[in-house]
């Protein structure tokens, strides 16, 4: 196992710890562990070497009790599940024309070497035993398609680690954010959810956002996109006329940072405002006046807001004012037609999204940098 990569029982620790505070009913929905020999059984019954990390799951946990959206995917099986499912696939796939090749490069529906860990309304996450460099990996059996790999996980560990960061610090799965029903269970869905079935959903709490955020206040530009690349005593001036202009403070610390990294396409994707781009964008190209996707005036506008930077697929960055002379980042999001709010000071954002831990689905995964930067010098 990867070495970096928390061991399984170490997960589901966390997961269980998690649940006991603030999901208790999902957590009473947790099964014990397999009972001895109960996996030796499974083995034995499937003909199969069950990875350590399933082995160890199953020794936290023999599936659920009953049906729970515990988990992003489908629900974790018992050992006995799993070698039902198993047996079912095999007989099944058994009784296909086995001169049928299927699609080059394609996966086949089944392969006896998968093991179906998790499964629902017969569409199992299977762990893939083939021999190889990707053994153990996790993907998707359909239970009317052939299965696919692409967008699994490296190992079960891999997995159940992920569920665990982002129950503690907040973000997605595979696209699924974590909620907290009026049952006290919790349950996944994409971002953005406010109900099930007319009932509220509440965004799950991440206890361990604020050390999260205590540790990302620590972390400085200078270790994200390298040394500054303007001259920030030349551009600085540049940006605070612009404001006095447009008859605003803006946040020192986005001034400190357009002055030094501003107009520049980063990791060829966000392209960020900066002493040139600031007033040509706001004074040639901004709207006037609130429109469907951006629910506010900008500036030059008096009391609008200040738009610092866009991405290639079209969404906007913006600064948006307050009362007490705070700013925070919002964002019209093309992919989602939406005016994102993130509550969030530039600061802090700009810093969270450049290291890839902030909880978004319309900026890349990407790693804590130096990111590369393209200066725009027109």
């Amino acid at each position: 196992m990867n070495p970096s990569v928390p061991p399984v029982r170490s997960s589901w620790d966390r997961i269980d710890g998690w649940l006991r505070e603030h999901a208790p009913a999902s957590y009473e929905n947790l099964a014990p562990p397999a009972a001895p020999g109960a996996v030796e059984e499974a083995q034995a019954e499937t003909g199969l070497r069950f990875p350590a990390g399933l082995t160890d799951s199953l020794l936290c946990h023999d599936g659920l009790l009953g049906w729970d959206n515990v988990l992003p995917g489908p629900p974790p099986q018992s050992a006995a599940q799993i070698v039902r499912h198993w047996r079912m696939c095999v007989e099944i796939d058994g009784d296909e024309d086995p001169s049928d090749p299927g699609e080059p490069g394609e996966e086949p529906w089944w392969h006896p070497l998968w093991i179906p860990w998790a499964q629902s309304d017969g569409n199992a996450q299977v762990i893939d035993m083939r021999e190889g460099p990707e053994q153990g990996r996790l993907g998707t059996a359909c239970h009317d398609d052939t299965a696919h790999f692409d967008d699994g996980w490296p190992s079960l560990a891999a997995y159940l680690a992920e569920v665990a960061d982002v129950l503690d610090h907040g973000g997605l799965v595979d696209g699924c954010a974590p909620y907290l029903t009026c049952d006290g269970e919790l349950w996944w869905d994409l971002e953005g959810e406010t109900d099930l079935n007319g009932e509220p959903l509440t965004p799950a709490p991440a206890p361990g956002r604020a050390a999260a955020l205590a540790a990302r206040a620590s972390w400085s530009l200078a270790e994200l996109l390298g040394a500054p690349v303007r001259p920030a005593d030349e551009d600085a001036p540049v940006i605070e006329a612009v404001a006095r202009d447009w008859s605003v403070v803006l946040p020192p610390d986005y001034v400190a940072a357009a002055s030094a990294y501003g107009d520049a396409m980063i990791s060829g994707y966000l392209y960020f405002f900066g002493a040139r781009g600031l007033r040509a964008y706001g004074e040639r190209q901004a709207p006037t006046a609130p429109s469907p996707s951006v629910p506010h005036p900008v500036l030059p506008t008096s009391g609008g807001v200040l738009a610092f930077g866009h991405t290639i697929e079209g969404d906007r960055l913006f600064l948006v004012p307050h009362r007490d002379g705070s700013w925070t980042v919002s964002a019209f999001r093309r992919g989602w037609a939406d005016w994102h709010d993130t509550g969030l000071g530039f600061g802090e954002w700009f810093r969270g999204a450049l290291a890839g831990v902030l909880a978004t689905d319309w900026l890349p995964e990407w790693e804590p940098g130096p990111h590369p930067l393209e200066l725009d010098e027109s």
